[in-house]
């Protein structure tokens, strides 16, 4: 049988958690994937076959702020076109289901092909008091007619009342609480004393980079820079190479293959307000430090509810001086090492990929037991017919 899973690929979190998906269903099932840009090319360089598509919008931001009007309505990229050509992939793939991150398009598509179709999702909801909430609402609001359509919404998250997403969410009858969805597999977990920061490549995010470069050369301290981009990781370079002659505790990575190996050995973790990046650093126990996008309720939200569970801390990316307050605080109050562990015993209880696995195969044997039985009433009827000549 064929599976066939589509992902948003704004930001690289939809293609992380997919991925564990493919690799949780890929020795029972035939799999394959739609995606675009990094994603694309990532999911290809790990084997699997994947159909390119369009996307439905185009992540904008300038020094920190987010702008969520610019990124869903611009005259590049708009669902029509993503739909079309969505529709001829799955025509041409022929799945049994399909698996959607956040890609609406494709759940568009697989519905105008009557094919079965289920939902991962952090999100159909959004708490806010800004006035983004004039364009998120509407748009929240059409989501969820679509997602109440779906085979089930899988959130890969904790249950309540642990769930990152929480302040994101509205309950709807379809909708169940899988647990994370994480690449890796933790284990060997150690602490080799170094800040991870993965903050991501999108430029407008490079001054947080720039000042945690100033507090590791200030205060001697051991950090680690994903960028996520050969430009940005250049720039900072140059950057740090002007703030000391001797940089050798500040390592910038412009591009990892191997950032299990960074998440299992650091002391903590300094990101962006990202789900699924939130959801990997405590399912290995790391305390975080959340400097969303401004502007950004989805993160803003999840970074709160980061600091409501006591496992790390929530900083505006107008107040990024606090982050030298932040990492001191950290560094010396254990709380946020046992609140991030006890998070991680619960990651290991609601096993995302396991789960996924159940419900999936779930639904596909329900499917082959029903073709089998019309196939064999069809046959009883032949029988009949055959018997009344």
């Amino acid at each position: 049988m064929k599976i066939l899973i589509s992902i948003c690929g704004e930001g690289f979190g939809h293609t992380t958690r997919c991925i564990a998906v493919g690799e949780e269903l890929k020795n029972q099932y035939d799999i394959a994937f739609i995606a675009y840009g990094k994603s694309k090319d990532y999911i290809e360089s790990l084997g699997y076959e994947v159909f390119e598509t369009y996307p439905e919008i185009k992540l904008t931001g300038y020094e920190g702020k987010f702008d969520i009007k610019k990124s869903i309505f611009n005259k590049e990229y708009n669902p029509t076109k993503a739909i079309k050509k969505e529709m001829e992939i799955i025509k041409y793939y022929k799945p049994d289901l399909i698996i959607s991150d956040c890609k609406y398009s494709t759940v568009i598509a697989a519905g105008f092909l009557k094919k079965p179709y289920y939902i991962i999702t952090n999100q159909n909801y959004t708490k806010t008091n800004k006035k983004e909430k004039f364009i998120v609402y509407p748009v929240m609001g059409m989501l969820n007619v679509i997602n109440i359509s779906a085979e089930e919404v899988l959130v890969p998250d904790l249950p309540l009342p642990y769930t990152i997403c929480e302040y994101n969410l509205k309950i709807i009858d379809n909708l169940e609480f899988i647990g994370p969805l994480v690449r890796y597999k933790p284990k060997n977990i150690k602490d080799e004393g170094y800040i991870l920061s993965v903050i991501g490549g999108f430029e407008y995010r490079y001054r947080i980079l720039k000042h945690l470069a100033e507090i590791a050369v200030k205060n001697d301290l051991n950090v680690k820079l994903v960028c996520g981009s050969l430009e940005v990781g250049k720039q900072l370079e140059n950057y740090i190479n002007k703030l000391t002659d001797d940089p050798k505790n500040i390592e910038v990575i412009p591009f990892t293959n191997n950032m299990e190996k960074l998440i299992k050995n650091c002391s903590f973790i300094v990101c962006h307000g990202g789900h699924s990046t939130i959801m990997e650093s405590i399912s290995f126990g790391k305390p975080i430090i959340v400097i969303p996008d401004l502007d950004h309720p989805e993160q803003e939200n999840n970074a709160q509810k980061v600091q409501d569970l006591g496992c790390g801390i929530y900083i505006s990316h107008n107040e990024i001086e606090k982050l030298e307050f932040a990492i001191n605080e950290i560094q010396n109050n254990k709380i946020y090492f046992e609140n991030a562990k006890k998070l991680k015993k619960l990651c290991k209880k609601y096993n995302g990929r396991d789960n996924v696995k159940k419900i999936i195969s779930k639904r596909l044997k329900y499917k082959k037991r029903s073709l089998i039985t019309r196939i064999r009433q069809e046959y009883l009827k032949t029988i009949n017919k055959i018997r009344k000549i």
